[in-house]
């Protein structure tokens, strides 16, 4: 039986693999000129129309950087912003159709390693992998937007 101290340090070598394994997956699928935080971005605009102040909380970035990076996503046609219908100077955010059509693209990439996970895992270790993503992830975003 582990101890206390080698349980830990095998629970953290293990989620630290399985990050630098999703790294190295999105390494491969992400296409060139788009950065990660770019990449971020598009991702989070998947989910539809946001405002710039609630996207930089949910990424966990300065408004500055978010400003920065949407500016060379509209140069590159794949985020659009207009005026908000009740204040005008706030800009709802969203994935032009080129945009959308980037990322079904990256999409259909993604879908060959949850694939490779599906043949690897039972249908119960898929559900149970799903829950704990969620929670962790949950727990993740709630600290990022207490700060």
């Amino acid at each position: 039986m582990k101890s206390n101290d080698e349980s830990s340090a095998s629970f953290n070598s293990a989620l630290m693999l399985l990050q630098c394994e999703f790294v190295a997956e999105r390494n491969r699928v992400n296409p060139q000129g788009i950065t990660w935080l770019q990449y971020d971005i598009m991702f989070a605009l998947t989910e539809g129309s946001v405002l710039p102040s609630a996207l930089s909380q949910r990424l966990g970035i300065t408004r500055s950087k978010l400003s920065k990076n949407l500016g060379e996503l509209k140069s590159l046609g794949y985020v659009e912003q207009v005026p908000g219908t009740g204040d005008r100077r706030e800009l709802q955010t969203n994935l032009s159709a080129s945009g959308q059509s980037f990322m079904r693209n990256v999409d259909r990439q993604h879908q060959e390693l949850a694939d490779v996970a599906r043949s690897v895992w039972s249908a119960s270790e898929q559900v149970q992998f799903e829950e704990l993503s969620h929670k962790l992830v949950a727990v993740l975003r709630n600290r990022r937007s207490a700060k």
